[in-house]
Order: structure tokens, then C-alpha cells, then sequence
């Protein structure tokens, strides 16, 4: 059995080397999982199997976490707690169990428990009117009903499937740890976790269970026994765009320095690239010179200035890549781009760091963010090209 945990910096190619990985057990007869949160990055998995192998071998499945745990992992065994067939997900954005009263303060609602008279209560799982499960509950309900079966769920897994790999398991907390441990104690064959905590935008519950951090999941990893490693380096961003990138997550002490891989910078960008800082003053001009991607917290940045141009808000752009970035920095992101060291050690979350991150390694060739004056990061050069 082989448990491993890759931390791949964004731009590694971690998705094609999950599809060349799952096409050689593919090639031997095996079967294979190919696990990931998001549906862009489902379509991407497949992308990269179609360009390797030009079809999807039958023995290969790409499913969606939500799907997995509920085709999988609940369904089967699902009377334990829900008697009546579970129909579908519905979205949760939220705790769906929390009201507001009129005057702003939570509560909980009625007949939601996790427990009545001493038993599982299915409303806790699944939605009165229509019998869906609630994806915020989704993995401690495959969880719950892992442990009242026995383990049946995951060993019926691997009666399925040779080998798993998680792909993006940075967006998985919680609960979905303790569908990962249950498949750890199958004995699969090859459980294989990708992802970088750094591009943290998304999860798949506003959980308040463990682990939630890049440092808790990490010793999650570890206590469940998983070989880790780093592919710190990137086909996407050049050297000074790795480096800027680097920096904001280098007080963790969990990251190898990413190094470049862009052999050389093509020649109608030869003139402008790297990192730079762009006056408020100048970002109009800066815009029409270069036509960057502009990236933004959300729709409501800057409106006026964005509309009629090429936009992409933080998360939207995870997974993407563009010649030129743009950034527009909202307050902490200004601090960082302006040299402060300090700028994210009050923040009560990563995301915005995370988000940040993200960012920044969307671009190849040129990185610029909007600054009002005074100092800025080290290796980012001023934009004033009448100089």
C-alpha cells in the first residue's frame, strides 16, 4: 500500500501528471479514481487523458468529491440513517442548519439535531421537502455511515477500484478528512493526494471541524501515515514571477523555493517582463501598452475602470494562465505588493493571501499591480517608461 501527498507549486503540470499516472494503471488493468472538487478541474483531468490517450479508458472514472461520497460512499449503505433513497445534492453555501431572526442574531433550526432520542436523525443530512443531502454534511454522513457499517463503504471501494488519486485536496476540510482516513484503512493499493495549500480559495464546507489550516491538514497527513513531497517548480510563470509568489507563503516554513522552468521569454515579450509596479496615475496607460488580464478581488472592484475589459475576479482564475496579469490590490494585497512583511499576520483566514497567491502565479511573462506611491516589494521594478 502507498499513501502519498504531493505539494505541487501552481504551474507544476499536477493535473497531467495525475492523467500519465492514472493511464499507466489504466495500461496494466487496473482500475482507477480520479477524485477533485471542482468541475473545471474535472473537465481538466479528462482534457489531459483525451491529449495523452485520445479517449478515456473504461477503466478509468473522473467523479467530482460530491458525487464520489455520494454515489460511493452513502448510497450504498445509506438505510443505516436514511431510508428513503437520497435524490440528488443540494448546495450549501453555509450551514443550512443556522436561521437569522430580525434582529441579526443565529439560531438554530428545529428538527435538525444530529441526534434524537439517542439515533441519527436523517433531517440532519438530508432536506424535508425532497430527501437531498446537504453537500455541508455530505462527507460526515458518508463518515457516519462508514463507522456504523463496519467500513463497509470504503472497503467497497477497493473491491472497485486499484488505486484513487485526489486531485486540488487542498479545497477538502473537515469531515472529508475522515473519508480519506477511512480509505487509508482499507489497505487500498495507491491512494495518491495532490494540491498546493497555497491556492486555497475554495473548501467544500464551511466546517468549524478539523482540520482546517494548511498546518493541520498537513499533520492530518502525517498521522494517517502519508509519504510527502514537493514539486516546487513551474512550466507557467518565469523566475521573478516564482519568486514574488514564494514570498507570501515563505514564513511557513512548508514549501520548497519554486523554480522556473520557462526555458526562454518569447520575443513580442522580450521588451516587458517581470514584476512591476504601475502608479495609479499611469494604470490607464499601463492598460492600453500592455492589454494584461486585470484580476480583481470581486465584480465589485472597480467597476467603472474594468468594464469593457478582459476581468477575472481571484478565485474565478484558479487554473487559468495568461501572457499578462494585471493586479488590482485590495488593502492587505497593497501592503504585501509595497514591501510589508506584516501585511497578512492579522488576517483570521488565509484567503486572502491564498488568494493573492493565485494571482500572481496566473501570469507567464509579467506581473503588475496598481500602487499609490512610496515603496515597493523587492524585485519589482517601477513602470515609467519616459524614464
Amino acid at each position: 500500500m502507498k499513501c502519498k501527498l504531493l505539494l505541487a507549486s501552481a504551474g507544476a503540470g499536477k493535473s497531467e501528471r495525475i492523467a500519465k499516472e492514472a493511464l499507466k494503471w489504466a495500461a496494466s488493468g487496473g482500475r482507477v479514481l480520479l477524485l477533485t472538487y471542482t468541475i473545471n478541474n474535472q473537465f481538466e483531468l479528462v482534457r489531459h487523458i483525451c491529449r495523452l490517450n485520445k479517449v478515456q479508458p473504461h477503466n478509468v472514472a473522473v467523479k467530482g468529491w460530491f458525487s464520489f461520497l455520494l454515489e460511493d460512499m452513502v448510497r450504498p449503505y445509506q438505510r443505516c440513517i436514511v431510508t428513503e433513497r437520497i435524490s440528488g445534492i443540494i448546495i450549501n453555501s453555509a450551514n443550512p442548519h443556522l436561521g437569522r431572526s430580525k434582529n441579526g442574531k443565529r439560531f438554530n433550526l428545529p428538527g435538525c439535531a444530529e441526534k434524537i432520542n439517542g439515533g441519527c436523525n436523517p433531517l440532519h443530512y438530508v432536506t424535508k421537502r425532497d430527501n437531498r443531502a446537504h453537500t455541508h454534511y455530505l462527507a460526515k454522513l458518508a463518515a457516519t455511515i462508514h463507522e456504523q457499517t463496519g467500513g463497509k463503504p470504503a472497503r467497497r471501494l477497493t473491491e472497485i477500484y486499484d488505486a484513487v488519486f485526489i486531485d486540488e485536496m487542498q479545497d477538502l476540510v473537515g469531515w472529508d478528512f475522515a473519508v480519506i482516513r477511512a480509505i487509508v484503512d482499507t489497505g487500498i493499493s495507491d491512494l495518491d493526494c495532490v494540491g498546493d495549500f497555497r491556492q486555497a480559495v475554495y473548501q467544500t464546507s464551511e466546517t468549524t471541524k478539523k482540520p482546517r489550516t494548511s498546518t493541520e491538514k498537513i499533520a492530518e497527513f502525517k498521522d494517517m501515515g502519508f509519504e510527502i513531497d514537493n514539486l516546487a517548480i513551474s512550466w507557467r510563470c518565469i523566475q521573478s514571477i516564482c519568486d514574488l509568489a514564494d514570498r507570501l507563503h515563505a514564513k511557513d516554513g512548508l514549501y520548497a523555493p519554486t523554480k522556473s522552468l520557462v526555458a526562454s521569454v518569447p520575443s513580442e515579450y522580450a521588451d516587458h517582463h517581470g514584476v512591476f509596479a504601475v502608479p495609479a496615475s499611469r494604470v490607464e496607460e499601463y492598460v492600453k501598452a500592455y492589454n494584461p488580464v486585470i484580476l480583481r478581488w470581486d465584480r465589485r472592484t472597480q467597476r467603472q475602470f474594468c468594464e469593457g475589459r478582459t476581468v477575472c475576479n481571484f478565485g474565478e482564475s484558479k487554473g487559468l494562465g495568461f501572457d499578462r496579469v494585471l493586479i488590482i490590490p485590495p488593502n492587505r494585497h497593497a501592503k504585501f505588493l509595497c514591501g510589508s512583511t506584516t501585511a497578512f499576520d492579522d488576517a483570521s483566514t488565509d484567503d486572502s493571501r491564498n488568494k493573492l497567491y493565485v494571482g500572481i502565479t496566473r501570469a507567464r511573462y509579467s506581473v503588475a499591480f496598481s500602487y499609490e506611491g512610496g515603496s515597493v516589494i523587492s524585485g519589482a521594478q517601477i513602470w515609467n517608461p519616459g524614464d
